[in-house]
């Protein structure tokens, strides 16, 4: 019997070929559509989800208070993992650790190999916590000794040509310090976001850096592996007056948040989470279900506008003794051998736009087709299957054989409510699609153009190491006789994401009960000019000026917050060092758009410091050159250290990658949800031209102009897409308010956008039905009324 159901499906489906044709192009996109966002949205949960002990990893956070604003940060002092460990018998291991992005690449040395490799420093527990497979070294041992380092099964390939019997041997850390291999961990996985070559002991940090190891400073992870079963609540409770109670800082609270969670819930506002990329695959979902949903009513609409067609059909078999329940499986068999083989298309169809896809998504996603896969496809193909076939079974199956034998029967008025509702429900996922796309694509604009309070093009940045270190204002000097280099300075800051900060400033006028949190800099001479930033107020620091060490420049942000109404000349403390206010910077953006100008201070750099940066602007139309003159300097000041640069805009708009991805994907999306509408419009077109064909017919004798035919077939979709726009725009309005939310800096949603959206639809409703409604319009009248 089921062989039977699907024979006939078979038949009826190669029989009516333009129809079989637009369900098979607009139920394959729309699944292979589906299938790529389901492989995106799979990779992006999966980070930081392999360690063994997932749901016992925690990573410590602080909220922090500056006046009216709340924020929330990553970043605490360097202590806290100590003493949680000490005093709370639920932590199991804790480890401080300064991460890997604090840095650039550090130089390793081996013989006569100088590698360049990402490093961070960590805490003796860092491998109890995180469960890296350990190749070689006792992972609780690895980092007890400040003398060791744990380096990659590739690094030690590089370094040694083996991974084996690496343990002891030495490597030389920035050409300066002797480090011995005591451990080896796999290469790590693709979806940990840290991303690391080698581990270096935190308490060697602590002894050349000793202020990531204070309570007042800022900057050091912390992460803790908690018992099974801890309340995390309750321990949240205890340990939010840690940092207040050993630094006396009322404006900071600590509290544990699990650290899987923190990759796609990565975004903040006013301290409470707001999304980050767990908003985007929620949205990327949304849209996978909008598109399959818009395939399916396309199937429903065209098998519910043919089925006048298959009445004789349906009205023979009820006659002959099928029932209801019968008719009904024969459809669903129907839809889902439609399903099954669009399916197919769809699979190959994915297939082959993945290494596209994954070039615009930056991921290396491969469709292995496991358990989860199968699953998956088994059950969009049974889910669009029954879905698409659903209402045409009912439909279909439900009219009595006698009012279809004697042609008496009409079509409904709840049949037509259904059809033209279905439209308009397309439409409206369609139109909402559009608003967002636009909204998107105008922020991002917004982003990439708006004026960040210094110049960010054509600055490259070079490391500072080896003998350049406590030599900055000597390289840069010399850099500057080099024609192509227009100014140059240095910096401990990387002018992307936070650095460095501290609470522990103090100025006349000062409310002992306010806390303020400054982000703090240093910066060699002429930096404020090199990074064509503007003054407030006063001057930034120049050799003309005599000693500079013992003066500060903060921004207007930070003026504000001091309550400073003439800052210059008066004096700020940083601990008990006083600093006196030689000017104010015009507010500069160091973190992305989602966040608010921080208040921040500039000193003097000076001594060594393994963070500083050069800060090279160059002239744009002899970069090659000049880049070629800046590494023979380099190089000729610094044998044996690699010369590696990178451009200061390429790592601003890294900062919004994400968002630039999901324009351009979403994008991509919402054109092929259009498609698939307009396939299904396209059809519905052509068969009431085909339905109403006497009646054309008649008013072409009686004397209709092709206009008035187009007109009458056009009108009544029209309206429904009419109708569709007005139901999505507010809704599109809605959602796309709340996105916006997420940054500090954004634009507003002006008529504008929903002026392009209802223009762009209906210019693409009108063309699509056009085209069929003009067909039937010259269609030759006789061959519509020859058997009249």
């Amino acid at each position: 019997m089921i062989r039977n159901y699907f024979k006939i499906a078979w038949r009826n489906l190669v029989k009516d070929k333009q129809f079989t044709l637009l369900n098979v192009v607009g139920l394959s996109a729309g699944i292979a559509c589906t299938l790529l966002i389901y492989l995106w949205v799979h990779d992006e949960v999966s980070y930081d989800k392999f360690f063994e002990n997932d749901s016992q990893v925690y990573q410590v956070m602080e909220h922090r208070k500056g006046g009216e604003n709340q924020g929330l940060t990553d970043e605490s002092s360097g202590l806290v993992s100590e003493v949680l460990k000490v005093q709370n018998p639920e932590v199991l291991y804790a480890a401080a650790v300064a991460p890997a992005d604090w840095y650039q690449k550090f130089t390793l040395s081996s013989g006569d190999k100088n590698i360049k490799a990402w490093g961070q420093y960590a805490g003796k527990d860092y491998f109890n916590i995180f469960s890296f497979k350990m190749l070689d070294g006792e992972r609780g041992k690895v980092l007890n000794d400040k003398n060791s380092i744990v380096i990659s099964d590739e690094l030690a390939k590089k370094l040694f040509g083996t991974s084996e019997n690496a343990i002891g041997k030495a490597i030389k850390f920035q050409h300066d310090k002797d480090f011995f291999v005591s451990g080896v961990f796999e290469k790590l996985p693709v979806h940990s976001s840290q991303q690391f070559d080698f581990v270096l002991s935190f308490d060697y940090l602590a002894d050349v850096q000793g202020w990531v190891k204070t309570w007042n400073n800022g900057g050091p992870h912390n992460f803790i592996l908690l018992k099974k079963g801890t309340d995390v609540n309750a321990f949240n409770q205890r340990i939010a007056g840690t940092v207040t109670k050993n630094s006396g800082d009322t404006t900071r609270s600590a509290f544990a948040m699990k650290f899987s969670d923190n990759y796609l819930q990565n975004t903040f506002n006013h301290g409470a989470r707001v999304g980050g990329r767990y908003e985007y695959v929620k949205l990327f979902s949304l849209i996978a279900i909008f598109i399959l949903v818009i395939a399916c009513i396309n199937f429903m609409n065209l098998s519910t506008a043919k089925a006048s067609g298959r009445m004789k059909e349906v009205g023979i078999k009820k006659v002959v003794g099928a029932e209801r329940s019968q008719l009904i499986i024969q459809f669903l068999s129907e839809s889902l051998l439609m399903a099954i083989f669009t399916m197919i298309v769809a699979i190959v169809v994915a297939w082959l736009l993945l290494p596209q896809f994954n070039l615009l998504t930056g991921k290396d996603i491969k469709m292995q087709f496991d358990l989860p896969l199968v699953t998956v496809l088994i059950g969009i193909t049974v889910f669009t299957g029954l879905l698409s076939g659903s209402y045409p079974a009912l439909y279909l199956s439900k009219f009595k054989p006698l009012a279809i034998l004697k042609g008496k029967l009409k079509s409904s008025f709840a049949e037509l409510v259904a059809r033209k509702g279905l439209v308009v429900f397309q439409f409206t996922l369609s139109a909402m699609l559009i608003v967002a796309v636009l909204v998107v694509y105008r922020q991002i604009q917004f982003i990439q153009s708006t004026k960040l309070g210094y110049n960010k093009d054509n600055v490259i940045r070079i490391d500072s190491e080896g003998k350049l270190q406590g030599n900055e204002d000597d390289f840069t000097t010399a850099l500057k006789t080099i024609p192509g280099v227009v100014n140059a300075s240095f910096t401990q800051h990387n002018l992307i994401g936070r650095n460095f900060g501290s609470a522990d400033l103090s100025w006349e006028g000062k409310n002992p009960r306010q806390n303020v949190y400054f982000e703090g800099m240093w910066a060699g001479y002429n930096f404020i000019k090199t990074m064509d930033m503007k003054m407030a107020a006063g001057r930034y620091f120049t050799k003309g000026f005599g000693d500079d060490n013992n003066k500060i420049i903060i921004n207007e942000t930070a003026a504000k917050a001091t309550n400073l109404k003439n800052p210059i000349g008066k004096t700020i403390k940083w601990g008990d060092t006083p600093f006196q206010v030689i000017g104010v910077v015009k507010d500069f953006h160091f973190e992305s758009l989602h966040d608010v100008v921080k208040p921040t201070f500039i000193l003097l750099g000076q001594g060594i410091n393994p963070w500083f940066k050069i800060m090279i602007r160059i002239k744009g139309s002899q970069q090659k050159e000049t880049i070629a003159q800046i590494q023979k300097m380099y190089e000729s000041y610094n044998p044996g250290f690699p010369f590696t640069y990178n451009y200061l805009d390429e790592a601003y708009q890294k900062q919004y990658e994400t968002e630039t991805r999901v324009s351009v994907l979403a994008g991509y999306f919402s054109a092929l949800a259009i498609i698939i509408s307009c396939l299904g419009l396209f059809g519905l077109v052509a068969f009431t031209a085909q339905k109403r064909q006497k009646e054309i017919g008649i008013r072409k004798v009686i004397g209709a102009s092709v206009n008035n035919i187009t007109i009458m077939l056009t009108k009544d979709f029209l309206k429904l897409v009419v109708i569709a726009v007005v139901v999505a725009f507010p809704l599109s309005w809605w959602a796309m308010h709340q996105w916006l939310q997420g940054f500090a800096y954004r634009i507003d949603i002006g008529a504008g956008v929903f002026f392009i959206a209802i223009v762009s639809i209906v210019v693409i409703t009108l063309l699509t039905v056009s085209f069929q409604a003009i067909k039937a319009a010259i269609a030759n009248p006789v061959k519509s009324l020859r058997s009249e």
